[in-house]
């Protein structure tokens, strides 16, 4: 390898070019510095940057985004031309600051190894951009999925533009370069394409003096379209280079389904929820600057699947094109009410689950379900709209301490004959079983309870049940918007809770170790540390507590719960149970863990059903019936009533036996 190989930087270049180029280089810094703080401006609307920032930055995260490329490998072929584009961008990038390095500084860093390979790097990077953009360009203005719709379908043509002009022009300028310094044969190797363009200019029979003016001119094109492309990135989709990796900073994992109080003693306050543009939280305003309008969101929506009225893109770009207009008209509009111009419809609202796929696929660490859900507040809280099953489930919890308004004497009923702990005041225990409303009045759900509890038993776990204080959390009232329902169901429930001494709650419903193993503890002395069910029991099985003997020769596909997974982050311990019942066959749907799609029950719709599209339980129970398996397992209260009750509707799940995870190892356990 030769040590003394470099080139001329700054070849046939005059001086007024130079300085030029340093006039126009702090130029576009500063455009692009004021654009920067516009955005910043936009975003804060004079508040505290310190509203922005959690009390733990997600650097884990930052760092896959920044280098590599975060979310956006999920998806196959968005994955393959947006690395291509990324990575072919970020060695021009290296290569121009090792160039500048070189020529302004002391350090000559451009030469021998470096040079050959950043040289020989840069041209291939080049092609591999303008293949990236080829087929980026083909997959958004030719093959044109609905996904990909958007409220301004051409801004991404700027962008193709200024790289393909970037790329060509570079191509260009090297090869006027080879061809004008009489074609260096080492050129050949180090700057393979540059060599081709060379060999193009020869052919022309240019002379020397064309060679060198026409490169002159092109290197100042090239020059000035590279600071107008840094000016750009603010005022242009090219803004997601910063915003990317910076929200993804900021937003912690697991947080876009916990809501936060409302402060019902603010007398000043005349409505609660999401009804206006000035309510905006810093937060929802940069998530509606950061939507890139890829669409992942729409296509792993479950209710937009289901041909419900919900698209998550659209619920953020519709509030960002009225902030845009409100930037564009004044502040005067910044009380823009989404109700009255009817921005957002009630079913589209009610139609999601919360499951939290739209943000698990976001590359943009959008929070669509914090935003929703704000919207639902003001729905119920403000205007009075609520499905009237919701109101009839969220009137039976409040008078009865469940959704299906049956008797509070009957909630501890499935005991009957059975001897279950029942915790004491002032007695200390290790775990607080908080049973549910679906294990207390659901009979699949209550024959999980039993399982359990055997299961606890035998490990010698020390643990009790609430019994007959036990009520509702309230999970189901906050997800209809009723946000001040919940707020005295929570301080009520924190308060029957704080009578007894443990150390934990285990629950077996997902959606109750959400409730109360995080949004309780947005509450004053709301702070209990919760397990799922599966978690314990996978613990047991590691510590030797339970030894599962007995063959239980069936084939099982799971589903795992959007709760328990994307919203707590556990998928090993449903799976690590399973795994270890002597003959089980566990059969993996194609869409598991975090691509796990929905069962529908969440958001609130587990007590009322919209009439538009179909039946949310119906795509998953097709991915279901696809593995042939005759047996589903799942670890959620939901999931087991909603696929029990709609298993018949098709014909490859209407045989299809449900049993949660508790169930299937108790079969094992002698």
């Amino acid at each position: 390898m030769d040590l003394n190989a470099t080139r001329e930087i700054m070849w046939n270049i005059p001086s007024s070019f130079k300085f030029a180029m340093y006039g126009l280089f702090a130029l576009s810094v500063a455009i692009f510095t004021y654009g920067l703080y516009q955005k910043y401006v936009y975003v804060s609307q004079g508040r505290s940057f310190k509203e922005l920032l959690p009390k733990k930055l997600n650097w884990s995260h930052f760092w896959s985004t920044l280098f590599f490329q975060g979310k956006i490998k999920r998806f196959t072929a968005p994955a393959l031309f947006h690395s291509l584009i990324y990575y072919g961008f970020l060695i021009l990038w290296i290569a121009t600051d090792l160039v500048a390095i070189h020529y302004d500084t002391p350090f000559k860093v451009f030469k021998g190894p470096v040079y050959i390979i950043v040289s020989f790097a840069a041209d291939i990077a080049g092609i591999a951009i303008l293949l990236g953009l080829g087929l980026a360009y083909k997959r958004r203005y030719i093959d044109k999925p609905d996904y990909l719709k958007a409220s301004k379908p051409k801004q991404e043509l700027f962008m193709y533009g200024m790289l393909v002009a970037l790329v060509v022009l570079g191509y260009l300028i090297e090869g006027l370069r080879i061809a004008g310094t009489g074609m260096p044969i080492a050129e050949q190797v180090y700057s393979p394409v540059g060599w081709l363009f060379a060999i193009g200019f020869n052919s022309l029979g240019m002379s020397d003096t064309a060679l060198a003016y026409t490169f002159r001119g092109l290197w100042f094109a090239h020059m000035a379209n590279t600071m107008f492309f840094v000016a750009s990135i603010p005022y242009s989709k090219f803004i997601h280079f910063v915003l990317a990796p910076f929200a993804a900073l900021i937003t912690p994992n697991y947080r876009g389904a916990v809501l936060e109080p409302m402060d019902f003693e603010d007398e000043t306050r005349e409505t609660f929820g999401l009804g206006k543009l000035s309510e905006l939280s810093m937060k929802q305003r940069l998530d509606t600057l950061s939507c890139v309008e890829c669409g992942r969101c729409t296509q792993v929506c479950p209710a937009n699947q289901a041909e419900k009225p919900l698209d998550p893109k659209l619920i953020i770009t519709k509030m960002r094109d009225k902030l845009y207009e409100s930037n564009d008209k004044g502040k005067d509009t910044q009380d823009f009410d989404f109700w009255e111009n009817s921005l957002y419809g009630m079913s589209e609202l009610d139609a999601c689950t919360t499951c939290g796929a739209c943000m698990e696929e976001c590359p943009m660490s959008i929070e669509h379900v914090t935003t929703i859900m704000d919207l639902k507040r003001y729905k119920a809280l403000t205007l009075g709209q609520l499905p009237p099953a919701a109101a009839d489930a969220a009137n039976k919890i409040r008078v009865n301490g469940n959704p299906w308004g049956i008797a509070q004497d009957d909630r501890f009923k499935w005991a009957d004959g059975l001897d279950v702990p029942v915790a004491e005041p002032g007695k200390k225990i290790d775990y607080l079983y908080y049973v549910g409303c679906a294990g207390s009045y659901d009979s699949s759900n209550q024959q999980v309870v039993k399982d359990t509890v055997t299961l606890l038993k035998k490990a010698g776990v020390d643990f009790a049940v609430m019994g007959k204080t036990e009520k509702c959390n309230g999970d189901p009232i906050r997800r209809f918007g009723d946000e001040y329902t919940f707020f005295e169901v929570a301080i009520e429930n924190i308060a029957n809770m704080r009578q007894y001494s443990f150390d934990k709650v285990v629950t077996h419903c997902p959606h109750c170790l959400h409730t109360i193993g995080k949004e309780y503890a947005k509450f004053e002395d709301g702070e209990f540390e919760t397990v799922h069910h599966t978690e314990l029991l996978a613990d047991l099985l590691k510590t030797g507590k339970l030894k599962p003997k007995k063959e239980v020769s069936e084939e099982f596909t799971f589903h795992d719960p959007c709760y328990l997974g994307r919203h707590h982050g556990e998928y090993n311990a449903p799976r690590e149970i399973l795994k270890s019942i002597p003959g089980l066959q566990l059969t993996e749907m194609e869409k598991n863990k975090d691509k796990a799609l929905c069962c529908g029950m969440g958001g609130g719709n587990m007590w009322y059903e919209l009439e538009e599209g179909k039946h949310l339980a119906e795509n998953r129970l097709e991915q279901i019936g696809e593995t042939k398996a005759p047996k589903l397992a799942t670890s959620c209260s939901y999931c087991m009533i909603n696929f029990n009750s709609s298993k018949g509707t098709l014909k490859s799940t209407e045989e299809l036996q449900v049993e949660d995870v508790a169930q299937i190892l108790s079969k094992s356990i002698e």
